[in-house]
């Protein structure tokens, strides 16, 4: 625990910190134990939150404690997807679901399959579909409620300062995803959209992106597979910072995201090498290393000068 001396406190940076799928499991346990580590504990000001359609939990033990991700992994349920698939399949499938046909032209429905099983099984048009039936219900009071208490109120921020923390008027927001499997590519700009409406005007949000070069675990074919899915990925992000609108339904109720302008801050790309491709980390070393930038991006002036160069939270300064 930190004493409370005045002359050194230690800084924070109020962070979010968003998973999606299975690669953030493999990153927030390691970044859980520095901060237990360092601090005795994960300061107030900084959340974890992973969506996922797989319940199973990432964890990890050290030094006689065990960290797991189950206290912030949200499991999204797949209940109504098994009943939409199903009905899709009807010739009079507008009686069942009236509103399907308002996603027609985002979904293809025709390649909508359930199959049982953890995960969306690489089945794209499934994982589009899954997203936006949980939406409204799982996924944006999530988002809003954290968001909510990003900035600690003056009672917590009192607290934390007697507690010998310094905390900085900037905030960071970063979301994980793989780029080559299904939970992360498919969930992965509606999320980004949504944070960069809900987000305080002083926060930044950046994205660390695990390549399919990091999929070293996986069949061949997952591989291959997961190559075109990132490609797809990547151009739907390309397209938004070349001016191209967002705008799509996402649930049953007629919300919709927009997004005119550019989805993130900052991208960083994770391949899973080191040395030009000279040596090659397995999924625990390439999460304790993710873990380790984002608590050096967390806990020290480089965070803050990270986002005031990166995240541009300087504009608009004249020089004198």
């Amino acid at each position: 625990m930190l004493k409370n001396n005045p002359i050194n406190k230690q800084l924070i940076i109020p962070t979010l910190i968003v998973g999606l799928g299975g690669y953030p499991k493999a990153v927030l346990p390691h970044l859980d134990f520095l901060f237990y580590q360092y601090f005795g504990e994960r300061p107030a000001s900084v959340d974890f939150v992973i969506f996922d359609f797989d319940e199973a939990n990432g964890e990890i033990s050290a030094t006689g404690r065990r960290f797991t991700t189950q206290p912030y992994l949200i499991v999204l349920p797949k209940k109504a997807l098994k009943d939409i698939a199903r009905k899709l399949r009807r010739k009079d499938r507008n009686k069942f679901i009236p509103w399907i046909d308002t996603l027609a032209g985002y979904v293809d429905l025709k390649q909508v399959r359930y199959v049982e099983g953890p995960g969306l099984n690489l089945l794209m048009q499934t994982a589009n579909l899954a997203w936006r039936l949980v939406w409204s219900e799982h996924i944006v009071p999530q988002l809003k409620a954290r968001l909510q208490n990003l900035h600690p109120s003056p009672q917590e921020l009192s607290r934390l300062e007697c507690k010998g923390y310094s905390i900085s008027n900037r905030s960071s927001i970063f979301v994980i995803a793989g780029g080559g499997s299904t939970t992360g590519p498919s969930g992965l700009l509606p999320i980004l959209v949504e944070l960069k409406r809900l987000k305080p005007v002083d926060s930044n949000v950046f994205t660390i992106l695990f390549t399919p070069g990091s999929y070293r675990d996986k069949t061949d074919e997952h591989r291959k597979r997961g190559r075109a899915i990132f490609r797809a990925t990547v151009h739907r992000l390309i397209d938004l910072f070349n001016g191209m609108e967002f705008d799509q339904p996402y649930g049953r109720n007629g919300y919709r995201l927009r997004l005119e302008g550019e989805p993130f801050d900052h991208l960083f790309l994770i391949d899973g090498s080191l040395g030009g491709g000279r040596a090659e980390l397995n999924t625990e070393q390439l999460g304790k290393l993710i873990a380790r930038l984002l608590f050096k991006l967390t806990t020290s002036p480089l965070g803050e000068k990270f986002l005031g160069h990166i995240g541009n939270l300087n504009r608009g300064l004249k020089e004198v």
